[in-house]
């Protein structure tokens, strides 16, 4: 009885296992399709101004460029891993092809099998479109000089915190005359050397001082009155609340501020140009609350942030109604600012002064 007892376990014993092994044999399934995305082993642009931005995340490569004209005129360079072959919009190509990237195309890659595929979005950019401004150029004026007239507030002086009026100004004067030597501490010793907000009548005193002729108007239309004086050859200095400006957390782009901000944050900037890129009008500024920041891309490396900015009319427009709606404009030295260029004049008794840290 008891042998017996053993025989039926173990028969048991071994159909279950027989069972177990075939249900855990694996299921005869199809292959699976896989990504390529590591089948390109390089690609580059002729005349690219960096290194090409392949995305695996959302299949986008981007090339940069300098020009508009040069998206229509891209060669486009790649290797691929043994096996992989690619096709721009479906048609088989080869590594040297001269491509419109004008408008987006399919870059696909694929195994010999067709088995494997992925395909990307392949796009170029401008050079102003890698730092934010993407669109076509419809116009633009910039009153850069050959050579530096940008000052950091950041000086290690003691009231670097508060000097965006005095750097404002320096940075004006230095625009005005080439053979300034004056620097943002020496305004801030004549004026408020025990420290303070500098306010518009003490930036208007000290160009005067210095030989530089300035005037006063309303900021009813920003457009307008940059490029107006701009086109003029005038400088502005705004004062306005930065808090109204918004921050731009991507630190290779110029567009907007790069630094936080709090309410009632009163700051001088100077604007030397502008840009109307499509519909939208940006200003060209230097800003002064660098604070020793700088790029670390290949187009702009060791460039304080300040440096060649891009604000937005509209927020510019917001940002100075809040603080002070007005705008000074400068000439170079020996001339003056003359009066058609100002679109309302205002006696200047009745503008009242206003201040920034």
């Amino acid at each position: 009885m008891k042998n017996k007892l053993y025989t039926v376990l173990l028969s048991f014993c071994i159909l279950q296992a027989l069972s177990c092994k075939k249900d855990n044999r694996p299921l005869n399934l199809k292959p699976q399709a896989h990504s390529l995305e590591n089948g390109i082993l390089s690609l580059s642009a002729n005349g690219q101004l960096i290194d090409a931005i392949i995305d695996t995340t959302f299949n986008n490569i981007t090339v940069t460029v300098a020009s508009e004209s040069a998206e229509h005129n891209v060669t486009l360079n790649f290797r691929l891993a043994n096996g992989v072959t690619a096709s721009i919009n479906n048609t088989v190509v080869n590594s040297g092809i001269v491509l419109d990237l004008g408008k987006v195309v399919s870059f696909k890659i694929k195994s010999d099998d067709g088995s494997r595929s992925t395909s990307f979005t392949l796009s170029a950019q401008t050079e102003l479109g890698y730092f934010g401004l993407s669109g076509s150029v419809v116009s633009q004026n910039s009153l850069d000089r050959s050579y530096e007239f940008y000052f950091d507030q950041f000086d290690g002086s003691t009231f670097q915190f508060i000097n965006c009026g005095p750097a404002s100004t320096t940075m004006a004067i230095k625009w005005a005359d080439s053979t300034f030597m004056g620097r943002p501490v020496d305004a801030r010793n004549l004026y408020l050397a025990n420290g303070g907000w500098w306010d518009t009548g003490q930036i208007q005193a000290y160009l005067n001082i210095n030989g530089i002729n300035s005037a006063v108007d309303t900021l009813d239309d920003v457009v307008n009155v940059v490029k107006t004086n701009i086109d003029h050859n005038n400088l502005l200095i705004l004062n306005l609340d930065m808090n109204y400006i918004p921050l731009n957390s991507n630190f290779t782009q110029h567009v907007s501020k790069f630094y936080p901000t709090t309410p009632d944050w009163g700051h001088f900037i100077l604007v030397k140009g502008y840009k109307q890129v499509g519909s939208t009008f940006y200003l060209d500024v230097y800003d002064p609350y660098s604070g020793g920041n700088k790029y670390s891309s290949i187009l702009d490396l060791g460039q304080l942030m300040g440096k060649d900015r891009y604000y937005l009319s509209d927020d510019i427009k917001v940002a100075t109604n809040n603080w002070w709606p007005y705008a000074i404009a400068i000439a170079p030295k020996g001339k003056k600012v003359n009066i058609a260029t100002i679109i309302r004049a205002n006696n200047l008794k009745l503008v009242p002064k206003s201040f920034g840290r």
